[in-house]
């Protein structure tokens, strides 16, 4: 739990200020008033703390002072956290909010009556606040990206009120008589790149991230509801038995309670039981929204029963690690290389699957400028909206996060190999290299072109693990082939005769796919339900590739010549690559000497 770290650091007298970030927009739990909105919940654990006076301040309400219980009450009876009927209990294991202090008339206090911008009056009554020692002060700033946005104007020379305030709130962080008076401040901030960065850089401010709900908090949640339901039977039936909660708990991963209760209301409302395919919208949309468009939500597939599929080994391998927690079998990236429509996709949806994570595809900053949203002028709103997407996945871990095409990653590479030492967003590259996240966070990268790559995937330690995924052999085309036709063709169908000749050489697992939904849009065009081997040889003979063969065998090569693992090579291969594979030796160097034929065949030469 979060706030452990905030009180274990407050109680050892090593921090008094901290900076809170993330999922600060939530319901957490208290031990005694229930489910709060989470600046109500911080308000109430600083008053378990002893702090005999709490405020807040935010620059849209000003100086204000927590709503009373009547007042919380009302809101968890609007959301059916208690019951219609709840009655507060007489006696409590905790003094009420600020029930030690003199006053009875909060709307008369004089810093209550205070503009909410900020002031010389304001500075002078918060410095006088904190200054004293009789009290204990408890202080919880929200909003705080509006105070001290990420702006070079707080760090110009003229001051105005805003600069001073916000020097002021730098200088509390190393006052060690605020300390010693064990006063506590708690900024609160939804994005850490919303704000200032010099309240993100001094060691006296412990960073403390609001991370989104685990699985366990999730079921507490909807057994809360559940309970508080009382005699709305429409409730109980939607959240269903004790195993149909368990189920639905581990369908919301990676939404925070609102998106959890808003989920189970909206099934309510329709009088459907709680999970399925809305759910998985909800989270889809949710994801989306939250990042502005930088995450989406990818679907999990179990992997094939046979081990056919060479791809598999190092998959049971990696899974069978991450349920031992033996992190000397987890890597912490893998690369998957090759040709496109060789089911590098399909390889990292298969991980999440059998390793049940969920998994999250990273879009890069030229494929969400449509969707970002731009709240300040510094033209960082993809890195800022990234540092909201790492810290989603690093709250929902264990995770799989695939980023297609890593050559695109460096927001300013484009596809040439002079622009490569373009900088790659410094959160990404803290994300990757954090070695902490080993066995909680698999990045999975794929590549057609690694000649291209950014640097960093290069490093040692990061991404080891290169999985070599080329277009399949004679032998595999006839049994993908096959597969894909399951249930849909009519009479014996000679799948060697179709794909297994020299001549079909190069077709990927995407160009089958598309070759048996070409055969049955000619299949419906005679009227028919089934495909017949003819409608088969029409779509191939039809298909057109979107690469020429020798750009496939360019592509095919490149990642031949990354392989670090005979293992991690198909056992099959076309005899364009066969030819520098003998046993477990790949010939690199005559690998390089075909790249640079192909290369001034292609006019891929400068």
């Amino acid at each position: 739990m979060f706030w452990d770290e905030v009180e274990k650091h407050y109680e050892a007298g090593s921090a008094h200020q901290f900076l809170l970030h993330f999922n600060v927009d939530d319901l957490l739990y208290d031990e005694i008033y229930g489910y709060l909105p989470t600046v109500a919940y911080l308000m109430e654990q600083i008053n378990a703390l002893g702090c005999d006076f709490v405020l807040g301040y935010n620059i849209s309400r000003g100086v204000h002072f927590p709503v009373n219980i009547n007042r919380w009450r009302n809101e968890q009876k609007l959301l059916k956290l208690i019951p219609e009927d709840h009655k507060e209990e007489e006696q409590n294991q905790r003094p009420r909010i600020n029930s030690r202090m003199s006053f009875h008339k909060p709307h008369e206090d004089p810093l209550v009556q205070l503009d909410p911008l900020p002031s010389n009056d304001l500075r002078q009554k918060l410095k006088h606040l904190l200054r004293q020692g009789r009290t204990k002060v408890g202080l919880v700033i929200d909003l705080l990206e509006q105070l001290t946005p990420n702006h070079p104007s707080l760090t110009d020379v003229v001051q105005d009120e805003t600069q001073r305030l916000f020097n002021q709130i730098q200088n509390w962080a190393s006052d060690l008589q605020l300390r010693r008076n064990r006063h506590i401040i708690l900024l609160v901030t939804r994005n850490t790149s919303d704000i200032h960065p010099n309240l993100t850089v001094q060691p006296e401010i412990p960073m403390v991230v609001i991370p989104f709900p685990d699985y366990e908090e999730r079921l507490r949640f909807l057994e809360h509801l559940h309970d508080a339901a009382d005699g709305a039977a429409q409730m109980r039936k939607t959240l269903g038995n004790n195993r149909e909660r368990e189920a639905l708990a581990r369908e919301t991963v990676g939404l925070n309670l609102f998106g959890v209760h808003d989920v189970v209301q909206q099934a309510v409302a329709a009088e459907q039981r709680a999970g399925g395919p809305p759910v998985l919208n909800y989270r889809r949309e949710s994801l989306r929204t939250f990042s502005h468009g930088v995450l989406e939500l990818g679907e999990t597939h179990p992997g094939p029963s046979d081990d056919g599929w060479y791809v598999m080994r190092v998959i049971r391998d990696i899974v069978d690690g991450v349920k031992n927690e033996d992190l000397r079998r987890v890597p912490r990236g893998i690369l998957c290389l090759g040709p496109p429509g060789t089911s590098k996709a399909y390889a990292a949806r298969v991980l999440a699957g059998e390793a049940n994570m969920p998994l999250v595809q990273l879009r890069y900053a030229n494929q969400v400028g449509e969707v970002t949203l731009s709240i300040s002028e510094n033209g960082n709103t993809y890195e800022r909206n990234l540092n909201t997407a790492l810290n989603y996945i690093r709250s929902i871990a264990p995770a799989v996060v695939f980023m297609d095409d890593i050559e695109q990653a460096s927001p300013h590479t484009a596809m040439h190999p002079d622009e490569l030492d373009q900088t790659m967003p410094h959160a990404l590259v803290n994300a990757i290299s954090d070695a902490s996240l080993q066995g909680k966070v698999i990045w999975v990268g794929a590549s057609q072109r690694p000649d291209l790559m950014p640097p960093i995937f290069r490093r040692y330690g990061i991404f080891d693990t290169k999985l070599i995924m080329l277009p399949p052999n004679s032998g595999g085309r006839v049994v993908i082939l096959s597969i894909f036709c399951r249930g849909q063709t009519a009479g014996n169908i000679n799948f060697q005769a179709l794909v297994g000749g020299s001549e079909t050489d190069g077709l990927t697992w995407r160009d089958l796919l598309i070759i048996v939904q070409r055969a049955n849009n000619f299949a419906r065009r005679s009227n028919r339900d089934k495909i017949t081997e003819n409608d088969l040889r029409q779509a191939i003979h039809d298909f057109i590739p979107d690469y020429s063969r020798e750009m496939q065998i360019f592509m095919g090569l490149l990642a031949l010549r990354e392989a670090n693992s005979r293992m991690m090579i198909p056992d099959g291969l076309l005899p364009e690559y066969q030819e520098f594979v003998e046993q477990n030796r790949i010939d690199k160097t005559g690998i390089n000497k075909r790249l640079m034929e192909l290369s001034d065949q292609l006019g891929l030469q400068d």
